[in-house]
């Protein structure tokens, strides 16, 4: 274990916390129990005391832990767990995920731009595309960064739609826009500086990297989605019968 955790480039104490937490997450420690002393965590893990005293107040701040002098350190209940969003694999699921949903929406960017990045469906439309940047929250949480790419006539005739709307549902639902193809790719990626500070994470943290390219009826691209999402907002489901 110690050589483990020396292997890593992240702070010791980062490193137990990140181990106790885990643990509290898997129940190992239940609400109400006391937490091993920091002498016992200390010996366990092979790190110095006041390493351990540092993770154990990270976890007190995240109002995971409570320590008193003289009683030890208690596991508080866990917080009431997020609803997390599952990515389907079908355009029509994504679809009906995203309706109704009303989350926050907070727009970063707002402009001409070109698609950039690899496209493996489609052509990109002469009529170029609107970039609409920004971030959505939820329960006062922000828990994706994402980028739209709407070519243009699909702009200009649902702009009020995608401007305040989740922009999947009006896709879908339009009867003016014919989808013939859809693709998406995710892959696990590290936070970088700049979204870092918009989710609330640290450099370096997980996150989920979705890319989303819709097509039209004639094979242009109508639509592309470069989103980041927080990592413990997204769980992936698969039907591996379907």
């Amino acid at each position: 274990m110690t050589d483990t955790l020396r292997q890593s480039r992240s702070p010791l104490y980062l490193q137990i916390a990140e181990i106790l937490r885990q643990d509290l997450d898997r129940g190992v420690w239940t609400a109400g129990e006391l937490l091993p002393t920091i002498s016992a965590l200390s010996a366990q893990y092979s790190v110095a005391k006041i390493t351990v005293r540092q993770a154990v107040k990270i976890l007190e701040e995240e109002g995971l832990l409570e320590s008193r002098r003289g009683r030890g350190t208690t596991v508080l209940p866990p917080p009431p767990s997020r609803d997390r969003l599952h990515l389907g694999t079908r355009l029509s699921n994504l679809a009906d995920l995203y309706r109704g949903d009303k989350p926050a929406l907070d727009l970063l960017e707002d402009r001409d731009a070109d698609v950039t990045g690899e496209l493996v469906i489609g052509t990109v439309s002469e009529r170029g595309y609107h970039l609409l940047r920004r971030t959505h929250t939820r329960n006062g949480e922000t828990y994706c960064v994402i980028s739209i790419y709407f070519e243009k006539d699909v702009f200009a005739r649902h702009e009020a739609e995608f401007r305040t709307q989740l922009a999947l549902p009006v896709l879908v639902d339009s009867g003016d826009i014919d989808i013939a193809r859809a693709r998406q790719s995710l892959t696990i990626g590290k936070c970088d500086y700049g979204t870092a500070g918009l989710l609330g994470l640290a450099v370096g943290d997980p996150v989920v990297e979705v890319r989303r390219v819709i097509c039209d009826a004639q094979d242009q691209i109508i639509y592309v989605a470069d989103v980041t999402y927080r990592s413990d907002y997204v769980r992936l489901e698969m039907d591996l019968l379907a």
